[in-house]
Parts: C-alpha cells; sequence; structure tokens
C-alpha cells in the first residue's frame, strides 16, 4: 500500500534499491491506495525503475550469484495464505499476530526457510511492531492513529526481522 517512497524512476534513498508497484509510494495516487491503482503504477513506473537500474550497473561489476530458498509444499503454502488472511488481515491484534508468528516458526522448522514465510514473518513483525490503527489496516488493540512515522526492518543473519520505529522529523 504504498510505503516506500521512491521517486519518479522507483529509486529510494537507499542507493541501488529500487520499488515499484505496490509496496511504492511515488506520490500519483497518494498514500493507502487500494487494488488497481498499484497495477498501473506497476507497468508505468516498474518500466522506469528498470531502465534507471540498468543505467545505474556499474559493467565492472561482477552479478551476485542469487542464493535461492526451498520451495514451500503446496499444502503448506495453504497454511501459511490461510494463518495470514486470520491474523494479519486488515483487522488485526498482538493475540493474532503472535499467533501467527509461531505459526511461521512452526513452517520454518518443518520445510526451512522459504521465501513466502520470509515475506510473512517481515509483515507480521513489522505489524506487531507498529501499536497503531493507520489507513486500510486496523489493529483491534490500538485502535488510535499515532504521529507519523515509519517502519524500518532489517534482515538478521538468522533470518529473523529486526524492527525499528522512527518518529516523523
Amino acid at each position: 500500500m504504498g510505503g516506500i517512497v521512491t521517486d519518479a524512476d522507483g529509486r529510494t534513498t537507499l542507493p541501488g534499491l529500487y520499488a515499484a508497484g505496490e509496496c511504492a509510494s511515488v506520490g500519483v495516487h497518494g498514500a493507502n491506495r487500494l487494488a488497481s491503482n498499484s497495477l498501473l503504477e506497476a507497468a508505468v513506473f516498474g518500466t522506469r525503475a528498470g531502465r534507471a537500474a540498468r543505467e545505474e550497473v556499474d559493467p565492472a561489476t561482477r552479478p551476485q550469484r542469487a542464493r535461492l530458498l526451498a520451495d514451500l509444499p503446496e499444502p503448506a503454502l495453504q497454511r501459511l495464505r490461510q494463518a495470514m488472511s486470520r491474523d494479519a488481515g486488515v483487522v488485526r491484534d498482538a493475540c493474532g499476530l503472535t499467533r501467527l508468528l509461531a505459526e511461521l516458526d512452526a513452517l520454518d522448522a518443518a520445510h526451512g526457510r522459504t521465501l513466502p514465510v520470509v515475506a510473512a514473518r517481515l509483515v507480521a513483525q513489522a505489524a506487531l511492531a507498529r501499536r497503531e490503527s493507520r489507513g486500510a489496516h486496523f489493529r483491534r488493540d490500538h485502535p488510535a492513529q499515532l504521529e507519523p512515522g515509519r517502519t524500518f526492518l532489517t534482515l538478521a543473519e538468522s533470518g529473523r526481522p529486526q524492527t525499528a520505529i522512527l518518529a516523523a522529523e
């Protein structure tokens, strides 16, 4: 829903990181947009971001080899989808998010680290850390909106997200 602030070419404040589509906040449709507007942004600004990233590449830099993670088997993926819908949907609370994180731990234990579980963990951890309701996301246990701020997530070497919430300047 447009949380990553970018310029018109998809550049973020982190050198070399570009964002487009659902995750990006370019500014043309405003904050907290829903559904189809992000598809249009993905088509237009994804192309722009790709072109800008291509121009930024240093020809002397060797590409990094991708580290592939195991696939999540279909039954486990369905379990993950159900847990995300139940506990990290539009209406959420700490109890459900904590239950979701335990479910993600169980999926990790059973299947190793997989991209869907890593992404789900980032969403769940950020939602648990931000104790407020904002936009289309409602915390049943924290219904008020706080002063504007940003949630920052980093992925530790262990694969666990580390969360920081910074108040607006």
